[in-house]
């Protein structure tokens, strides 16, 4: 006889209460930052050997901790000034958590943390396809691995993680017993989570000069952080680092595989993608996509396929079940 899967949905009007709950892949810390009145969503499964869980938050409190030894967990995390391990995270965007990594997060506002985690025989499974091509990634190795994963599985992850904790909030709201349904949902999005860390290759060694153009694109980010809203032209960009387009295309080319009007663009895209996530259920798409200027809709709808593999008004449909504009 299988198991049931550990699940709960639950509301929370203060950090001592989210104090409270403990987790099976993970021993954190938090604490309540400024004044601002705190209260959260939290819908969870722990089945088998995996594990989702999605917070939406709104209230300023910080967190550190660190994943357990035997579980690797992949990480969405964004919100409004939002840092993790104390860089920028206002764009949802794939961290790997290897087994063992420190982790510090500053939530001085709203934000959302999506969480698929693996442990026992799919950590087994990830240690034997590294072991046998020499050219795979050690996600098991300590630390945060932030390699750029395309938008499309990233998407997918998304939606096997939100479809699981969908069933999690049913259960709770409607007092149903879908044990059933919530193991499947569960392991579902920790087989697409292992499927897609299976395939990932090592990333390419850089060439003589790299570190330079690293902080070239360092310094370019740290700019781009400062208007998430806004596009930011590229020459201004130039003007204060002091340098010409052109290196600043050599030094995107070569450590993000992508010109700086092109990163400029995904990250805006990226952002309206993230607010879908959050609030499309109560905003348009159109609302949406001039929260970010983009003010030509069909422009940003063609370019957000592109990016992610079907239409802000699809993966709304898909996301909150609202038809499309």
């Amino acid at each position: 006889m299988l198991e049931a899967p550990n699940w709960y949905a639950r509301k929370y009007n203060s950090v001592v209460a989210r104090t409270r709950e403990s987790d099976p892949d993970a021993e954190f810390h938090i604490r309540q930052i400024g004044a601002q009145h705190h209260s959260s969503r939290l819908a969870t499964i722990d089945y088998s050997d995996a594990f989702v869980l999605d917070l939406r938050d709104a209230g300023g409190i910080a967190m550190s901790g660190a994943i357990n030894d035997d579980a690797l967990t992949a990480v969405f995390f964004w919100g409004e000034g939002a840092a993790f391990n104390g860089q920028q995270s206002e764009i949802p965007r794939l961290r790997i958590l290897g087994p063992g990594t420190k982790f510090d997060l500053a939530m001085p506002g709203n934000y959302r943390l999506m969480r698929i985690g693996l442990r026992g025989s799919a950590l087994d499974s990830l240690r034997t396809a590294s072991a046998a091509h020499s050219g795979r990634r050690d996600w098991l190795m300590p630390g945060v691995h932030e390699q750029c994963f395309a938008p499309k599985t990233e998407l997918e992850l998304q939606q096997k993680l939100l479809r699981a904790v969908g069933f999690a909030e049913a259960a709770a709201r409607r007092g149903y017993d879908l044990s059933a349904g919530l193991a499947v949902a569960a392991s579902e999005a920790g087989a697409a989570l292992a499927r897609v860390l299976s395939c990932t290759e090592e990333p390419s060694a850089r060439s003589p000069g790299s570190g330079v153009r690293r902080k070239i694109v360092d310094a370019t980010l740290a700019i781009l952080e400062a208007s998430p809203h806004g596009p930011v032209s590229i020459c201004a960009i130039c003007g204060v680092l002091g340098i010409g387009e052109r290196t600043l295309e050599r030094a995107f080319r070569e450590h993000l595989g992508v010109s700086p009007r092109a990163y400029e663009r995904e990250r805006r895209l990226r952002a309206a993608h993230g607010l879908i996530l959050t609030k499309g259920d109560r905003l348009s798409i159109t609302d949406i996509a001039m929260s970010f200027s983009f003010w030509h809709l069909g422009r940003f709808a063609g370019a957000y396929t592109a990016l992610f593999g079907c239409s802000p008004s699809e993966t709304r449909r898909r996301i909150w079940g609202v038809p499309n504009d």
